[in-house]
């Protein structure tokens, strides 16, 4: 059946706003049946409206870095920086682009622009003035650039104004300011990284809702999926311990070292804070307010800052069930 056909990409998980959420899912479904039945006019205004329409939220949540960015563009009547709530489309794109969220594609500034004349052809006099085709051609443009848009942002999280990128599975961050980590496919359910280095300081704290049997690992030294060290919370219970572990190859870990706690607290949420000061020579990994010591398998002890490589990256993964992290503020 026609309806079952699906044309445009799904996966809104980059918008926080679970009201906006359900919005643009009703539009991008909307689009599906337009561009069948050949509603080129119509593709065009959903597709470019609702690109304008992630920007916008986008720009909202990054509002402070856009403005103090040098390229942000001057009111061209009144002097002066432009109005937020005016910036146009292609504004939104450079000035998105210019933070790294967007990539830097040759013209694509001009191709913004182009459909947000495009757009404004749902008045007719505006399309009768341009007197530009407005076909099939037009329609597959419109809707390519709207999934070409929704693919490159569907690869991340944004969290605080910090981009984290997607590593594996569905990690989610909803308007209540919960991350979740759902159970999906084994053994990195749903795997995320802070897309900014680690260069000079870290600090991160959050509460962390572990399940029975579920267990949290908050990465560092992150290269790639297959070169990373990770500080593992536990909740399988005996034999398996709180640990320091070294991943060297893909879906590959093994312990180096294990935590004087030897499991997290019983309480269903408790509260998880990482420092890392280059300065300092400072490392702390606490739970509860109490920092975690470690020792080796020989029991010897290990400095935890002598395991950090500066200008890597940190991140967080869990492994068999689902977990929730809540709270989160970080600072580097």
């Amino acid at each position: 059946m026609i309806n079952d056909q699906q044309i445009t990409q799904k996966d809104l998980s980059f918008i926080n706003d679970l009201d906006l959420r359900v919005t643009l899912l009703e539009r991008l479904n909307e689009l599906d049946r337009v561009f069948l039945v050949n509603g080129n006019l119509s593709t065009v205004f959903l597709s470019i409206s609702t690109v304008e329409g992630i920007f916008k939220h986008l720009a909202n949540i990054f509002k402070t870095k856009i403005q103090a960015l040098p390229n942000y563009p001057p009111d061209p009547v009144k002097g002066g920086p432009k109005d937020f709530g005016k910036l146009t489309i292609d504004d939104l794109y450079l000035l998105l682009k210019d933070l790294n969220i967007l990539p830097d594609v040759n013209n694509f500034d001009q191709v913004y622009k182009l459909f947000r004349d495009y757009r404004n052809f749902i008045h007719p006099q505006a399309q009768v003035k341009k007197d530009w085709p407005a076909g099939l051609g037009q329609a597959q443009m419109a809707l390519g650039l709207l999934n070409a848009t929704l693919d490159r942002l569907s690869r991340f999280i944004f969290i605080n104004q910090f981009l984290f990128e997607k590593v594996a599975g569905k990690p989610d961050y909803d308007s209540l300011r919960i991350l979740d980590l759902p159970q999906t496919l084994a053994p990195m359910h749903s795997f995320i990284t802070l897309r900014d280095p680690i260069i000079e300081k870290l600090s991160m704290a959050f509460d962390a809702e572990l399940s029975p049997d579920s267990i949290l690992n908050f990465v560092f030294n992150f290269k790639d999926d297959s070169n990373f060290k990770m500080i593992r919370l536990d909740k399988r219970g005996q034999p398996f311990l709180n640990s320091l572990l070294h991943c060297k190859q893909k879906y590959s870990w093994y312990e180096t070292g294990f935590a004087d706690q030897p499991a997290p607290p019983q309480n269903a949420i408790f509260h998880v804070g990482i420092e890392i000061d280059k300065s300092t020579r400072k490392f702390e990994f606490s739970v509860n307010g109490k920092a975690y010591a470690f020792n080796d398998k020989t029991q010897a002890p290990i400095i935890l800052f002598n395991e950090f490589d500066p200008g890597l990256r940190i991140g967080l993964f869990n492994e068999l069930r689902a977990v929730k992290i809540s709270n989160f503020k970080i600072s580097i």
